[in-house]
């Protein structure tokens, strides 16, 4: 994640882009089947050597979405620096704040939300409208990682709502964040790519 330039910082989030368009997706839905497995595929479930391997090929996959993800954060925001674009948030912190604890719940959205306004020349305050979009990805994903820790959780592990609506809940809500993510990713990609200088926002 070196310092490039203008062009090389575009092309890079194309890139990015294009991995995410299809990792995103298919983390969402192998990480859904994991969560549901049990109630929803008892024929897999009966099977526990294919659902244990199935399970380990989907970690993998939501690791690759993260590190993808966290990598489009960086880039898309250094972008933006490089266009001489005035921002609330450094490169590093664009993706670090997604694992700060308290600070999850609501810094990651104001990163997101500085990169859609900034990159598709929207007014920047955060008094104006956000797009609908931006909103329903995040209450999707903070729906799905609430759930899913409620899950985990030993106070409700061992209760219906535990073992069988939390985990829907999740995986639908999870399921849903990963492909509202996936078209904010392409939408501020889109954005990016007629950044030529500081002019362009002058």
């Amino acid at each position: 994640m070196g310092k490039l330039t203008l062009d090389q910082g575009r092309f890079r989030l194309d890139r990015l882009t294009r991995a995410l368009g299809w990792v995103l997706p298919l983390a969402g839905v192998m990480l859904a089947v994991v969560l549901l497995g049990e109630s929803l595929l008892n024929a897999m479930a009966r099977f526990p050597e294919i659902m244990g391997l199935f399970t380990l090929v989907a970690l993998i996959v939501v690791l690759v979405a993260v590190t993808l993800s966290c990598m489009w954060l960086y880039r898309a925001n250094a972008n933006l620096h490089a266009a001489g674009v005035q921002m609330n948030h450094g490169p590093t912190m664009a993706w670090l704040w997604t694992f700060v604890p308290i600070a999850t719940l609501f810094k990651p959205y104001q990163v997101v939300r500085e990169l859609w306004t900034d990159s598709l020349r929207e007014t920047d305050s955060f008094a104006a409208p956000a797009t609908p979009l931006l909103g329903q990805w995040w209450a999707a994903w903070l729906i799905g990682t609430i759930s899913l820790n409620a899950s985990s959780n030993s106070l409700f592990s061992q209760t219906p709502i535990g073992r069988q609506v939390m985990p829907s809940v999740a995986a639908l809500a999870l399921l849903a964040a990963s492909f509202l993510f996936r078209a904010i990713v392409r939408r501020v990609n889109q954005g990016q790519q007629g950044l030529v200088d500081a002019d362009v926002f002058a």
